[in-house]
């Protein structure tokens, strides 16, 4: 196999010698479709060269099967030399039949100790596989908490927009009815000053904005409009009564249209005052809910910076943590969870590249929201200037975190999450992104209090020193 061995575009620069050690070492062995080179949980005990075929690498997560990578012919994976992997984290299997080399454990002391070239290059295959491995795991976590902001996004959305459609499709059959009571409104009789003071208490009533009433409040509302209509003997009351609840008319308001009026002019009239009130309405409602779109529409572009500089430019860090929180707010909420801001006004604005901050901001407030007890959950955020820098604390009162695990969290793939709820490259991204910024990132926890502390220079030339 040693001219087989030749073709390896790895091995192009080792001597023959060498690459026939590495032949007379080889146990060569056939694998067919459906076999397995390896298993999750396996001794990696083995170096493999596959020499045709192909294997497919995964894991399972969630009982669910994701394909992590693929191994081809030229290919080399199992152990390599100073690997400190023990087993095997995933599976790979046969999915065409393949020609595989073994190398065992045993003979790696030789081969590190008698062929420099040989494993040399078996050192930069473990190099190579461990940036593919980092940064496919990266690209992994950006598209998890991507589809973390997408589903934030869309939950967000969808409320607004759902008040658009009910708000447009109320207005649309409203707005049929309007011809019909025209005809009743343009035969009443009233002069001037009856039309201004119609008008007059309409406007108030609009810009009236009273508490909203309890049920027992409103029912007893309900009861005392329809004695007043029975009293009246009017018509149309069991049309009229939930809306003149809606905006809490009283009795008092009634009988004060009803004095300005003639007998005959005031069930019309106040038909039409109701119908103007709930056009306003929902043309407010329907403002309101396309406020809260274009709030949204800002907190992503404000997130995501796309219309300005990946590079270092003066930020507001305040900016960048509420645009988050808009687009997370709705796991806070539907939990029935508090958030307390205390945020430092005139806070000095930094150096910094807010499209990366911004993923910090989004790791440290995902994993405070996952922390949070079912109930009475708390996540409060805090900023502060101290001298050159820009403090910015996020604490949560959750499980907290144990003492074995809190030096570790800052661990690349370390997560103390279920299988596929977590990559374990959140804190580490945001620790890196953080010393990028000549920043520092510290944690602290007890059960019931985990608090995690964002040191920024607002100088971006200043450094903080770790103690």
């Amino acid at each position: 196999m040693t001219d087989k061995l030749k073709e390896f575009p790895q091995f192009k620069n080792v001597p023959v010698a060498q690459l026939q050690w590495l032949n007379d070492n080889l146990e060569l062995f056939e694998q067919a479709e459906g076999d397995f080179l390896f298993e999750k949980g396996r001794p990696i005990d083995n170096l493999f060269i596959i020499f045709e075929g192909e294997f497919e690498i995964y894991l399972l997560q969630n009982n669910t099967r994701k394909t992590f990578a693929r191994l081809k012919k030229w290919d080399v994976s199992g152990l390599l030399p100073f690997s400190r992997a023990k087993t095997a984290s995933g599976y790979a299997v046969a999915i065409k039949p393949s020609t595989v080399g073994q190398l065992s454990r045993a003979k790696l002391k030789d081969m590190i100790h008698n062929h420099y070239e040989l494993t040399e290059v078996l050192v930069h295959e473990m190099n190579n596989r461990i940036r593919n491995i980092t940064q496919t795991e990266v690209q992994n976590e950006k598209l998890i908490a991507l589809g973390k902001l997408s589903a934030g996004l869309a939950h967000e959305l969808n409320n607004p927009a759902s008040a658009m459609v009910r708000s447009a499709d109320l207005l649309q059959k409203h707005l049929m009815g309007l011809p019909e009571q025209f005809k009743k409104v343009i035969k009443i009789k009233a002069d001037d000053a009856v039309i201004d003071g119609i008008n007059d208490f309409m406007f108030k009533k609009l810009a009236e904005k009273p508490a909203q009433l309890s049920l027992l409040e409103e029912n007893s509302l309900e009861d005392e409009l329809l004695d007043w209509f029975e009293d009246c003997q009017l018509d149309d009351k069991y049309d009229l009564i939930p809306l003149l609840v809606e905006y809490q008319f009283t009795t008092d308001d009634l009988n004060l249209v009803k004095s300005l009026l003639r007998e005959e002019d005031f069930n019309p009239v106040l038909k039409w005052i109701v119908q103007n009130m709930t056009t306003e309405k929902t043309v407010a409602d329907i403002k309101e809910a396309s406020k809260r779109i274009e709030t949204l529409v800002q907190s992503v572009k404000t997130y995501s910076y796309m219309d300005q500089s990946p590079d270092f430019q003066s930020l507001d860090i305040h900016e960048g943590i509420q645009s988050t929180l808009n687009i997370l707010n709705h796991k806070i909420e539907k939990r029935g969870h508090r958030l307390v801001i205390r945020f430092q006004e005139n806070l000095p604005k930094i150096k910094g590249m807010p499209g990366e901050l911004n993923q910090v901001w989004t790791n440290l407030l995902d994993n405070a929201i996952d922390a949070l007890p079912e109930k009475n959950g708390e996540i409060s955020i805090t900023t502060k200037a101290k001298g050159n820098f820009v403090y910015t604390w996020i604490q949560d009162n959750g499980h907290g975190i144990s003492e074995e695990h809190l030096t570790r969290i800052f661990e690349p793939f370390f997560t103390t999450k279920e299988v596929g709820k977590g990559t374990g490259l959140g804190l580490d991204i945001a620790r890196k992104i953080i010393k990028q910024h000549n920043g520092s990132l510290k944690a602290t926890s007890k059960p019931g209090e985990t608090l995690f502390e964002v040191c920024l220079p607002i100088n971006e030339q200043k450094k903080v020193i770790e103690k």
